[in-house]
């Protein structure tokens, strides 16, 4: 009789103490199957902190350094907490050819961090090559792909979804392209001219041609165009040897400010462009706004 009483009492015992296991078990897997270590991604440019986030989605958090166009990305000066973002990142995105500068500064001691430099291991841009490559329309495609191989290595579980995310974003681009390609059809190989190198990608793929490379490049490094790229500037605008002016309006020199007087006096269009992106636009909505106002030149023209 004892041995059947502590029969069934052994029984009993094993029996719940084999339900825990498979429960706490069961829970465990729950936890990591629902709460996967959460990805944090830091940008140096809100664009590409944009494309990061639309692959990204929920699995992790992406944080762009500059994030707001009054922040000057050449002149940016990184404080502690800007350091200590850049820390903690699992993956960093960043422009190169001398863009961002500061991120290879702050991410040096980085280890195990997957760090994408846009312009020379997607692009493969090498120092020297115009800096402004989200202008050029291939640019953002090839980020998506990347950031959803990358994000893939660190979650294979959502390898999926990374993918149809990034397959997502670059279908939105796609308006961008067809815009260029019509451009391209009415641009007739036309020259321009350009306060800065700014908008050089996106007019080398409307078929326009850069007419004042020395001036611009000089504007670029920040020294004092010669008389003779001055003088060159001015005759094309008087004689009308050019399809249009482009301006960048977040660098206005008093250079620039005479030479937009006087595309102005002589009939000259006008194309505005910024180097960051404005404050209530998406990538595309900025881009497209800018490509527009170089249809409606082209419109004008017909």
């Amino acid at each position: 009789m004892k041995f059947a009483q502590h029969f069934r009492r052994f029984s009993l015992f094993f029996i719940l103490g084999f339900l825990a296991i498979i429960l706490t078990s069961c829970g465990s897997q729950s936890a990591t199957s629902h709460h996967p270590h959460q990805l944090n991604v830091v940008a140096s440019l809100d664009f590409y902190g944009e494309a990061a986030k639309a692959v990204l989605g929920d699995k992790g958090t992406v944080t762009s350094i500059i994030d707001r166009p009054s922040i000057e990305p050449h002149e940016f000066e990184a404080t502690t907490k800007t350091a200590k973002i850049v820390s903690n990142a699992d993956v960093i995105v960043y422009n190169g050819l001398g863009y961002d500068t500061w991120m290879n500064r702050l991410s040096a001691d980085n280890t195990g961090t997957t760090k994408v430099n846009v312009a020379q291991q997607l692009l493969g841009k090498h120092d020297g090559a115009n800096e402004h490559v989200w202008y050029d329309m291939n640019t953002m495609p090839k980020l998506a792909n990347k950031l959803a191989a990358e994000f893939a290595k660190r979650q294979p579980q959502n390898k999926a979804y990374f993918k149809a995310n990034a397959r997502r974003y670059i279908q939105s681009l796609k308006p961008l392209k067809k815009e260029i390609q019509k451009l391209r059809q009415n641009s007739r190989g036309q020259r321009v001219n350009v306060s800065e190198p700014v908008f050089d990608y996106a007019l080398s793929a409307m078929g326009y041609k850069q007419n004042n490379n020395h001036y611009a490049q000089a504007v670029q490094n920040d020294t004092d165009p010669s008389p003779k790229d001055i003088k060159q500037m001015q005759a094309d605008i008087r004689h009308h040897k050019i399809a249009f002016f482009v301006v960048n309006t977040q660098e206005i020199s008093k250079m620039t400010t005479n030479l937009l007087h006087l595309a102005k006096q002589s009939g000259v269009p006008i194309v505005r462009v910024t180097e960051s992106q404005p404050a209530g636009k998406n990538y595309e909505s900025w881009m497209m706004s800018q490509f527009k106002e170089v249809e409606r030149i082209q419109n004008e023209n017909k």
